[in-house]
């Protein structure tokens, strides 16, 4: 009985000590990044240091005598940091001495009783490799503090990008070209038939230009003919006075250009016209050599027949026109400006 008693009394006395030496207060703070903005560091000074800064609010005052104890990983270079200078920083008010810094952290210790739990560090972090940053890493700044109030916690710092991911994508170019029937957009066409033709009426027929192209700066096209509209022995005469009239030996051809399909830059809406090579009003005749005919400065989506170009072959003849089987071949060039 005597020698339980004795284990006991023990038992008390040693709980009692362990009492005596534990803080008076510990728990984890939040620390918040003051300099540099967010935590990102992306350049040094040339000496080869950035400036960080990290703040919290202690679970109770710090007194004489405490420490705060920072740490950083993983570490930087193997140069030791150092306070930011002049000192900018407060230990909650309190006095106090820096040092035992290295590459991979530093003590601060207090000499006097901290007058607020409001807190904020100051130091310069090596960030180069020789005279460039180093390469894109991302370090945490962790504290904790001693005496009879423990705190801890950390915050993280981003060099050089290490918080940062690059979004690549391509986009194809494209170009698509059909001459296609004037009343269905999807349906092609290579013939244009301007049937027996008579002094009494202007005879024409007509196709669709469907061009769409994704290039920022739109497209060209160009139109030409192989010989003017003839038989193997007689040519019906091109029109030169921009309007093909019934009664007269004319021939010529027509453009109506699409109201919207060009890309809007400032909406990205498809609203814009595309540009005739003439006034649309007007028949011109087709020359021999590849001529701008239609184009666009913007991205261009033809999706119905008001973004398509409208072209219309017209002929009328007089009494002299010689008999025969008239013909051309006309050819369109489509570039993309890109």
């Amino acid at each position: 009985m005597r020698g339980y008693l004795v284990r006991f009394l023990s038992f008390i006395a040693l709980f009692g000590l362990a009492l005596t030496m534990l803080p008076a207060n510990a728990g984890g703070v939040g620390i918040s990044i003051t300099t540099p903005t967010n935590g990102e560091i992306d350049s040094a000074a040339s000496t080869g240091f950035a400036t960080t800064t990290i703040s919290w609010t202690s679970s109770a005052t710090y007194l004489n005598g405490a420490t705060v104890q920072l740490a950083l990983a993983p570490v930087p270079s193997s140069t030791a940091i150092t306070e930011c200078l002049p000192a900018t920083t407060s230990i909650g008010g309190a006095t106090y001495t820096f040092g035992s810094a290295s590459s991979s952290g530093a003590v601060w210790t207090l000499t006097g009783n901290a007058a607020t739990t409001a807190v904020t560090l100051c130091v310069l972090v090596p960030v180069t490799n020789g005279p460039a940053l180093i390469s894109a890493k991302n370090f945490s700044e962790a504290i904790v503090t001693t005496g009879a109030t423990v705190d801890f916690g950390a915050a993280m710092f981003y060099v050089n990008g290490g918080n940062d991911v690059t979004i690549t994508a391509t986009v194809p170019a494209t170009l698509s070209f059909m001459i296609t029937d004037p009343a269905n957009i999807n349906l092609e066409q290579h013939t244009c038939n301007l049937g027996n033709l008579s002094m009494s009426a202007v005879n024409s027929c007509s196709y669709r230009l469907k061009i769409q192209t994704n290039a920022q700066n739109g497209f060209g096209a160009k139109i030409k003919e192989d010989h003017d509209l003839a038989t193997g022995y007689a040519t019906i005469t091109n029109v030169a006075d921009l309007h093909v009239t019934a009664g007269f030996e004319e021939y010529g051809v027509n453009l109506v250009t699409s109201t919207y399909g060009g890309r809007n830059p400032n909406t990205g809406l498809f609203t814009e016209p595309a540009t005739a090579w003439h006034p649309i009003a007007n028949d011109y005749s087709i020359p021999t050599l590849a001529t701008g005919f239609v184009s666009s400065t913007n991205a261009f989506y033809a999706t119905s027949t008001g973004a398509t170009q409208l072209v219309t072959h017209k002929a009328s003849i007089n009494g002299a026109t010689v008999v025969g089987s008239y013909s051309q071949r006309v050819t369109y060039y489509v570039y993309g400006h890109f």
